[in-house]
């Protein structure tokens, strides 16, 4: 682990060196804020994966992401220098989220609204505006993973440009329809999937639009991992979105069986952590095997231009 030796050198010596300057110390007290809102963070993250979300799956991803940039390119970040400007905004940034991060206690939101006015200080009065156009993804990467909820803000964009539930009222529909033709006595009513001996109703988190979300992000972290082309990005997102929509058909049609005729238990076990670790689990094996045949058929290609234009 040579690199994790390295990481904590240069932390020690980073933080031997910040002590001595007036810059360090207000750097280190916002890095303390960080550390009072990182109970709350976690403690939504931790509950939110024990259910089966797979936010936290997404978070980490981007976390890792941006992480992996910045230590590939900081010897740029290195020659960063902040302006006086940069260093006097980022300073007045830093110390107003100290200030007013105490008064922010009673919620979520707004203490990840004044962690990043802290995180955009640090980053402004050390490297300067400029570090925000050299590494423009792990800036877009660590800004989202600031308000863990990232599900709310893809609820609020969905519901403001479609109608309401229409969603779950299709994936309701189709589940229905296809557990008709498999023989059970299914019939659909709104978002209501309905038996002679109970129904099942699927609410948002079971619409699949969180997963889809999630593996979509997914295919954007191996396709920057993976060097692809933007378009060849684009297309392995789309297939990404497609499958996990897919695949909650099949899902939902497991819980609203479950819940009819196995009983409550093996519907909260199919409903919860360990039914939908399984789920994501073959979801996302699925996905790198067709991710894995795309690119290799992509490379097939690639290589076969160049023999063409070696012979032309």
């Amino acid at each position: 682990m040579a690199w994790l030796a390295q990481l904590q050198k240069t932390t020690h010596i980073w933080l031997q060196k910040s002590v001595k300057t007036f810059h360090g110390i207000l750097v280190l007290i916002g890095l303390t804020i960080g550390l009072c809102y990182l109970p709350t963070w976690l403690g939504y993250l931790i509950p939110q994966a024990l259910r089966g979300k797979v936010g936290g799956v997404l978070i980490a991803c981007m976390l890792a992401l941006a992480g992996f940039e910045v230590w590939q390119k900081r010897q740029h970040l290195r020659n960063l220098k902040a302006s006086r400007e940069s260093r006097a905004i980022g300073h007045l940034l830093i110390v107003a989220g100290v200030v007013f991060f105490p008064w922010c206690l009673f919620a979520m939101w707004p203490q990840s609204l004044v962690w990043l006015a802290i995180l955009v200080g640090i980053a402004l009065s050390t490297w300067g505006s400029a570090v925000f156009i050299r590494f423009p993804l792990p800036s877009f990467f660590i800004a989202l993973t600031v308000y863990p909820r990232i599900g709310i803000i893809s609820r609020f964009v969905w519901e403001l440009l479609t109608p309401s539930g229409w969603l779950e009222n299709t994936m309701a529909w189709i589940t229905g329809l296809t557990l008709r033709w498999m023989g059970f006595p299914a019939t659909q009513s709104g978002s209501l999937i309905e038996f002679p001996e109970g129904s099942v109703k699927v609410g948002w988190g079971c619409n699949g639009l969180d997963m889809a979300i999630t593996i979509a992000a997914i295919g954007l972290f191996l396709g920057i991992v993976y060097k692809q082309k933007p378009l060849q990005t684009m297309v392995s997102m789309l297939v990404a979105s497609i499958l996990a929509m897919l695949f909650n058909i099949p899902r939902l049609m497991l819980v609203t069986v479950a819940y009819v005729y196995w009983g409550k238990g093996w519907f909260d076990f199919w409903h919860g952590f360990w039914g939908g670790q399984i789920f994501v689990g073959i979801l996302l094996t699925i996905y790198y095997y067709a991710l894995m045949a795309m690119i290799d058929h992509q490379k097939v290609q690639s290589r076969r231009e160049k023999a063409t234009k070696m012979m032309g």
